[in-house]
């Protein structure tokens, strides 16, 4: 039976002095980071793409890492399985607090498309976004899918990684950091992204939701002076051609407001980074 003593004395025999469980701990801790992140994070993974292509993506990643972060790493290996069940829990808290602040700004994103929708009165068409696991109506879609583009076009695919890079320099692997001052200031952190998802909602679906209430003025005072124009079938047609149409003329703001918050939620995740120091 295969075991890591045995394992370590043959390679002593051959003159080889390496200790491979040290190294498969270190590999399987940064793998474990990685892996967790690209659940959450669309551009690493998220949910349509295959468990084999996440599990490609995560060791090329960890593959890439794992010189740089084992060369680094000078604790000595825990002899406790405790320890190193800890360890492996520390990193998937670690991944999902890095890879949870994009889930709300892309959430808030389709949040206002559906928003929009909703006013337009074409909240029921709605169809499946597999990219989050729920069903959006049509502008949230659209609104996700500019979102993604926008995040890569800033080049924020490439920011994030660096910042997840950088994340095995502020928190080791083969270390349990003490959070700062506590869980409070984290706690605030991840409660605040999660209120600045509706914020995001509302800012992106501004525009369109004040012209569509200007329409809901014009036929309810059309109404008022012509009861017999039938303004609830009005409503249809007008509502939505100009929910699309201001989503459209718009759409530079809505795409300038985009970049803004995707830079503030890569500011907060090198916060959620420094709130692990002491």
């Amino acid at each position: 039976m295969f075991s890591f003593t045995s394992s370590r004395a043959f390679l002593d025999q051959i003159g080889i002095h390496a200790d491979l469980f040290r190294y498969l701990l270190i590999g399987g801790l940064i793998f474990t980071r990685i892996f967790v992140t690209a659940l959450f994070v669309p551009f690493l993974g998220g949910r349509p793409v295959p468990g084999r292509i996440r599990i490609t993506v995560a060791f090329t990643l960890m593959m890439f890492l794992y010189v740089p972060v084992s060369s680094s790493t000078t604790m000595a290996t825990p002899d406790s399985t405790g320890v190193i069940f800890a360890f492996f829990l520390k990193e998937m808290l670690v991944g999902i607090l890095l890879g949870m602040p994009l889930v709300f700004m892309f959430y808030g994103i389709q949040s206002a498309g559906n928003m929009i929708d909703n006013q337009r009165q074409l909240a029921n068409a709605r169809i499946f976004n597999p990219a989050l696991g729920s069903q959006s109506s049509l502008f949230g879609v659209f609104f996700y899918q500019t979102a993604l583009v926008t995040f890569i076009t800033i080049g924020g695919h490439r920011l994030f990684i660096q910042g997840l890079a950088k994340s095995y320099e502020m928190i080791p692997v083969m270390s349990l950091p003490p959070v700062q001052s506590g869980l409070t200031p984290l706690l605030e952190l991840m409660i605040r992204l999660t209120s600045d998802t509706l914020v995001i909602c509302l800012q992106l679906a501004a525009p369109i939701l004040v012209a569509i209430f200007i329409a809901d003025l014009i036929l309810g005072l059309t109404n008022r002076v012509a009861p017999m124009i039938n303004v609830f079938d009005m409503g249809f047609n007008i509502k939505g051609f100009a929910g699309m149409s201001l989503a459209y003329i718009s759409f530079p703001l809505i795409y300038g407001q985009m970049k803004v918050w995707f830079l503030r939620t890569l500011q907060a995740i090198d916060q959620v980074q420094h709130l692990f120091l002491k």
